[in-house]
């Protein structure tokens, strides 16, 4: 029989759908490596393969003080709580229900990814009238968790499978939620085909003898390269700028009437001027494109929405409301070792109230559910501090998972440390300690370098995620969580909105981010992850705060979320760029034309009309000024200039557009031909907010350093190597209050990152671009990735301006880019892993083609892939075993990539014959 702790560890409940949807199998060695047997490894007498170490901190006891019948949280939960009804209860709680006309394959593999019974909300929603046929548009809103995506996939789906020669898109705000929710669908969309009817007249003919093709997903994100193009696939997951670039392109070439269905996720983002209200232009664009009878249904949905009805109006769609939670939640504050229950935000506010009440006396003090015993050791004096290693320790010992959520990138490592110091490892069986090892031998073998804080912390099971890691680290370590190697993740707040990661208990270390308080949505999206279902019967929040927050924290969680409104409005200038994409789609030809589109907008609902239209009218100015549209033989028309038409296709907005036409022309006049220099900085991303700070001292390094063809062009853009030695002596920073040092704030910004993107196309490493620009890993990976999309619209923009000759330039350019390699290695680094310095390293030991590889023997690639690896690190024994099988996986891998390649290679060869 298993010892106690054993069977702690043990695996709990049913595994979710991202646990089934990250375990399928392919027919190549998983990177995991394959675990050798216990019996094939001699180990002496009652000794351990891997330490089983005390802990270097204590973590602090919870003293539980049940109050007032409060159940006492080291005991199961007595309270029964009502099961959720199954398809024995309520026949339409089966997908397999004749009312949702599901093909049965598309049945089978939801059942397979562990949906077996949908939620009576879901079903009510579903049903609702003419949803399932796609005649009426949805706005929805339940809380995190509740199962609201389900919804939209069903009517996604069913969408383009009953209706052949129409397209979805899903639109997603980040590219991490794009990459997973399209690994989702595919799974979904697997074997699931679309009945194509032949062109024949009469009836039509039976199933069977009905041509299917299967449904096809692909996702699209800036600077991805899909195996499926737009035209060929039938559901496109999007970020929020590809959506409307897509959008765009099917108007321009008048095939937007392809358009099914439109799934916009996150609908309160409407609210960002930044990336946000591009979801208002495209969703007005195709509301008004409904005149022409180009019907699209429209679903939006979020869990934190405060206005659904507003923009149920906007969308002319029916609304629902669900509040359901499939998993019970217990909301606590903590503060000065003291957990007091928070059942609701009044209830928070009181309790907050009362304890920084100033007169003790008339005001009687709450009394806590729990305390914290208060703590000897230096590093768990901070009440605080002392609270979230109490908790994420109590959490991990009884088998559970817990998330903590820091302010900062450097707190969360420094959480993260703690909380491993004080987690025992003794509670922990063999087969997960190997686990563990085998994700520090993944995390070691990756090409991009190594976090070694992660070797402290991972072998006692808890992983930190923030933007500083690079996407790859980010993937392993959530993956781990997910599937239960790792008992505690530390992570920023980011992390709430951008993966989907939830837990038994979640931890707030302070509500702030950075150094100002969180918005009450990402609060919301926070405390929200608590609840694993299929895993918990529960879920709990901790919102630790110190005495300077609890007030305004409190106020934050009884505040009502801002409501949605549109951010055309004059302050935020998004008018402007909604017009000039109407004109140079050529959707909108004449003031009528644009007076339809504007009464389609959610401003129209929220802004008096008049004023509407006197904006309009500004902004129309405002465009022909800047020589982006101009006037039609009519006077009341319009039609775009090439300038305007060139922005449209590029994706950007008017500011940037015209920002970016001004810096080419400059390079058309004098551009540097006899270096790289000049290029690399005509594909930084002119939306400086996302770039790195500029370290004045590396910069002046950078301007010694560069030769004379590198010089030429960064004093052509701009840069004078006096003004930044002044910034270097004086201490100085940019100035940014006119116009005109704004434009140049932007100049430095983009030819700082310029410096970065070269040497990444030079196959420096990026943990050595990192050490060298003193900025975090992950934020070069992200300048990369970023610049795949924008040098993408650079090459969209010359094509739409006549400047061929540039933008062949920029497209042997971008290949460099993708590959992180010099223009003799791009052959090669079509191989998977094989990027930047992994190539390089290949071509110096003598393989130098895509045959090459895929002639030779995995054995033989592990030692020359050391090479490669970012640091040299001192492994023994057990370590260097896992690392070396890694690096075989990863080596079998590249084999079998290139010998796809060669084949495809040969093929077409054959084919030119």
């Amino acid at each position: 029989m298993a010892a106690s702790w054993q069977q702690l560890a043990a695996p709990y409940g049913q595994p979710t759908s991202v646990d089934l949807v990250r375990h399928q199998t392919f027919n190549t060695t998983a990177v995991a490596g394959v675990k050798r047997s216990s019996d094939a490894v001699q180990l002496p007498a009652q000794q351990s393969r891997y330490e089983q170490r005390p802990p270097r901190l204590q973590a602090s006891r919870i003293v539980s003080k049940p109050l007032n019948g409060a159940r006492d949280p080291t005991h199961p939960i007595e309270v029964p709580i009502p099961a959720t009804p199954g398809p024995s209860q309520n026949p339409l709680l089966s997908l397999r229900h004749p009312r949702y006309s599901l093909p049965t394959q598309l049945v089978d593999n939801f059942e397979a990814l562990g949906v077996r019974s949908i939620y009576p909300w879901q079903s009510a929603c579903l049903l609702g009238k003419g949803l399932l046929t796609g005649e009426q548009n949805l706005v929805y809103t339940a809380p995190t968790g509740g199962g609201k995506s389900l919804v939209a996939d069903v009517l996604l789906l069913k969408r383009v499978i009953e209706n052949p020669t129409k397209k979805a898109i899903l639109v997603l705000p980040y590219v991490a939620l794009v990459q997973e929710k399209t690994r989702w669908l595919r799974l979904l969309a697997d074997g699931v085909s679309k009945a194509v009817e032949e062109a024949i007249e009469g009836p039509p003919l039976p199933t069977w003898r009905r041509s299917s093709t299967t449904v096809r997903v692909a996702g699209f994100f800036g600077g991805s390269r899909s195996n499926i193009n737009w035209s060929d696939c039938d559901v496109a997951v999007c970020t929020i700028e590809k959506a409307n670039s897509l959008v765009n392109s099917a108007i321009e070439e008048g095939k937007h009437g392809d358009i099914g269905v439109v799934v916009l996720d996150e609908l309160h983002m409407i609210n960002d001027e930044h990336r946000g209200y591009l979801m208002e232009l495209l969703a007005t664009k195709l509301m008004a494109l409904e005149s022409q009878g180009s019907k699209v249904q429209m679903v939006g949905m979020s869990a934190t929405l405060p206005n659904p009805q507003l923009l149920a109006q906007w969308l002319k769609a029916k609304f629902y409301i669900a509040k359901y939670r499939p998993i019970p939640i217990e909301e606590h504050l903590v503060y000065e070792n003291a957990i007091y229950p928070t059942a609701n935000a009044k209830e928070f506010f009181r309790t907050a109230s009362q304890l920084t009440a100033k007169d003790e006396i008339s005001t009687p003090r709450p009394q806590p559910q729990r305390t914290v015993e208060k703590s000897s050791h230096q590093d768990l004096e901070n009440p605080m501090a002392n609270a979230v290693v109490a908790l994420a320790v109590d959490t991990a010992i009884t088998g559970h998972g817990a998330l903590v959520f820091c302010s900062s990138r450097m707190g969360s490592e420094q959480t993260a440390q703690l909380i491993s110091d004080a987690l025992p490892t003794g509670h922990v069986d063999q087969e997960t300690l190997e686990k563990r090892q085998d994700l520090l031998a993944s995390l070691r073998a990756l090409p991009g370098g190594f976090e070694p804080t992660f070797s402290r912390t991972l072998p006692c099971g808890v992983g930190f995620h923030h933007a500083g890691l690079t996407t790859e680290e980010r993937e392993l370590v959530a993956e781990a969580y997910d599937t239960g190697i790792l008992k505690v993740m530390v992570a920023t707040c980011s992390l709430a909105a951008g993966i989907n990661l939830p837990a038994r208990r979640v931890i707030l270390n302070g509500a702030r981010m950075g150094r100002d308080l969180v918005g009450p949505a990402m609060l919301r999206q926070m405390r929200g992850r608590a609840g694993r279902k299929g895993k918990d019967e529960f879920g709990e929040t901790y919102l630790c705060c110190q005495k300077k927050d609890l007030e305004a924290v409190a106020e934050l969680l009884e505040a009502e979320l801002p409501p949605v409104e549109s951010c055309l409005t004059p302050e935020k200038r998004g008018i402007t760029r909604a017009l000039l994409e109407i004109v140079g789609t050529r959707m909108a030809a004449s003031r009528g034309s644009v007076d339809d589109y504007v009464h389609s907008s959610l401003l129209w609902h929220t802004m008096d009309r008049v004023l509407v239209l006197e904006m309009v009218e500004k902004a129309i100015c405002d465009l022909l000024g800047k020589d982006l549209i101009q006037k039609g033989q009519h006077e009341d028309c319009f039609e775009p200039t090439k300038l305007g038409v060139a922005v449209v296709a590029s994706g950007l907005s008017p500011e940037d557009g015209i920002f970016v036409h001004s810096e080419l022309q400059r390079a058309l006049q004098s551009f540097v031909m006899d270096g790289e220099m000049h290029i690399f900085y005509l594909f930084t991303p002119v939306q400086t907010t996302g770039l790195a700070e500029i370290a004045w001292l590396t910069f002046r390094d950078q301007l010694e350093d560069v030769d004379d063809s590198g010089m030429r062009a960064l004093r052509l853009i701009g840069i004078d190597p006096a003004f930044v030695n002044r910034l270097v002596n004086s201490g100085s920073i940019l100035k940014e209050n006119t116009a005109e040092e704004i434009r140049l704030a932007r100049v430095y910004r983009r030819a700082y990152s310029a410096f970065q993107l070269r040497d990444l196309c030079n196959e420096m490493p990026v943990h050595e671009i990192s050490l060298k620009y003193s900025v975090p890993r992950g934020q070069v990976q992200n300048l990369a990735q970023s610049c795949h999309g924008f040098a993408a619209g650079m090459i969209k923009f010359c094509e739409r301006m006549g400047w061929g000759m540039l933008g062949a330039v920029l497209e042997h350019m971008l290949d460099r880019l993708r590959a992180g390699a010099r223009a003799d290695l791009l052959e090669m680094a079509q191989v998977v892993f094989v990027k930047s310095r992994m190539a390089r390293i290949f071509w110096e030991n003598g393989f130098k083609s895509i045959r090459a590889l895929s002639e030779a023997d995995p054995e033989i690639l592990v030692p020359i892939m050391a090479q490669a690896q970012a640091r040299k690190m001192k492994l023994t024994g057990e370590a260097t075993a896992k690392f070396k099988e890694k690096l075989l996986d990863k080596a079998k891998v590249i084999v079998s990539s290139a010998n796809r390649l060669w084949v495809k290679q040969q093929m077409v060869e054959w084919e030119e014959e």
